[in-house]
């Protein structure tokens, strides 16, 4: 309701409303963290963007620019309130003398090292005159994602409270996906709702095939046949838009993940029978622009700037992807091997691998290779080790699906993508808080034995 009177107010009612908005957000925030969260996950998809300044997409393929910062400023509903959300529950935290008793996690470390690196090579740009204050807000925005993960697992203490997280993150999901098939009519590629003209079909993408990962996580191992039968229906909605992304990036990575669940998921037999089922029906129920997108890689008609790769010809944004990477690894991260160039220091890469290289050079990298591999080792341990079925079969898909994001993040920017990365640090702080309160409970059984036996003695 605040944004539609946002959206219909005069120029000079508008800083009001959004005042309201921040005051509400933040009350909300002290007086209940699961509510803040709630409407944070609802935002996360179904949130509109506003771009301040810079150039359009087309632009920014075209090679009329070079830098990130020189994009623009993107806005979100779900920026400002996350912006929101980690500042009021830090005080919150403050207020009640809290900031002690906070939960470790095995990747505490890592986060921190590497976004320190990323706070040292931007300041150090900074100084140097390479990056104005926008790279700084990237850095914060990477601070938030931590912090957000830092929320949830510090915030829940039931079971129950993570299980209704779950459900208005598949909620979500499913609202996003019918907002989804509403463009296809368009003849446009499908992207996230209210993204404007230029949308991001590789970012809806990415979310929709991690998404899909977790309810597969949750359907091998429910036992539940009205749970099985509500899942299959939602995987099959979400597949609809997925398909009509036409993202390469995302397909590759929705292979990825299917690979990973061939080889970790103990029910396979089903999971065989699932991909086969599926690679069967593939042809007959793809549309031909989706098959025209993928082919399109190897029969694009001959122009300049395609690249050969193993004897075979790609098509020119293949063949950029793939150019950014080599002038990276060649030109430009050898002038700062050490500690980058800073965040949006340098020309824009639809590519986290070799940006991060660029931008945080080999110290940077290191750090961020180091908590990419505690993620996994962590999300690997919460499969097999969790006693709930539900949340195994939920850390099952998040492994998944972190595997095919590992795979995604090759031709786009997954892990600084606020639309992926927020359900993804929310899905990896209700994992590791579920390994928390079980660990607890198993001390608690412990020690409640050692007292019987003590009595009994």
């Amino acid at each position: 309701m605040l944004y539609a009177a946002y959206l219909l107010a005069p120029g000079l009612v508008k800083g009001p409303i959004l005042i309201i908005a921040g005051l509400m957000i933040v009350i909300i925030t002290f007086s209940s963290i699961e509510l803040a969260l709630y409407f944070l996950i609802l935002s996360t998809l179904l949130s509109p963007e506003l771009i301040f300044g810079g150039p359009t997409r087309a632009e920014v393929y075209s090679n009329a620019v070079t830098t990130t910062e020189s994009r623009g400023i993107t806005l979100r509903l779900d920026d400002i309130m996350l912006t929101l959300i980690c500042i009021s529950w830090i005080f919150r935290l403050a207020i009640r003398n809290e900031l002690s008793i906070m939960r470790y996690t095995p990747v505490n470390q890592a986060m921190g090292l590497y976004w320190f690196a990323c706070l040292f090579a931007t300041l150090l740009s900074m100084f140097s005159g390479h990056v104005g204050m926008y790279g700084l807000f990237f850095v914060i925005k990477y601070l938030e994602y931590f912090v957000l993960f830092y929320i949830v697992i510090n915030h829940i203490h039931d079971e129950a409270i993570i299980k209704r997280f779950l459900i208005v993150m598949i909620f979500t999901c499913l609202v996003a996906s019918f907002l989804g098939m509403a463009q296809i009519p368009q003849g446009l590629r499908v992207s996230a709702p209210f993204e404007g003209v230029d949308g991001e079909p590789n970012t809806f993408g990415g979310y929709l095939m991690f998404m899909f990962s977790i309810m597969l996580g949750i359907l091998l191992h429910t036992t539940n046949k009205k749970q099985r039968y509500m899942l299959l229906t939602m995987m099959g909605i979400i597949l609809i838009p997925f398909a009509f992304t036409e993202s390469r990036s995302s397909y590759l990575s929705f292979i990825g993940a299917m690979l990973c669940f061939l080889i970790y998921a103990e029910k396979k037999k089903l999971l065989i029978f699932m991909c086969l089922g599926g690679l069967s029906l593939a042809p007959f129920v793809l549309p031909q622009n989706v098959i025209n997108r993928i082919m399109f890689t190897f029969n694009q008609a001959e122009q300049t700037g395609q690249l050969d790769v193993g004897g075979v010809t790609v098509d020119t944004s293949t063949s950029e992807r793939l150019k950014s990477w080599e002038e990276v690894v060649l030109k430009s991260f050898p002038k700062n091997p050490i500690f980058g160039v800073g965040i949006t220091g340098g020309k824009f890469l639809d590519a986290q691998y070799p940006r991060v290289l660029l931008e945080t050079g080999i110290v940077g990298l290191i750090f961020f290779i180091w908590l990419l591999r505690r993620i996994w080792v962590m999300l690997k341990k919460s499969s097999r080790d969790l006693q709930d079925p539900i949340m195994r079969g939920v850390a099952l898909g998040t492994l998944c699906g972190y595997g095919g994001l590992l795979v995604h993040a090759i031709g786009a920017n997954t892990f600084i993508i606020v639309r992926i990365m927020e359900p993804f640090m929310i899905v990896l702080g209700l994992i590791f808080a579920m390994r928390m309160l079980e660990a607890e409970k198993q001390a608690k059984q412990k020690q409640e034995e050692k007292h019987i036996q003590s009595l009994a003695h």
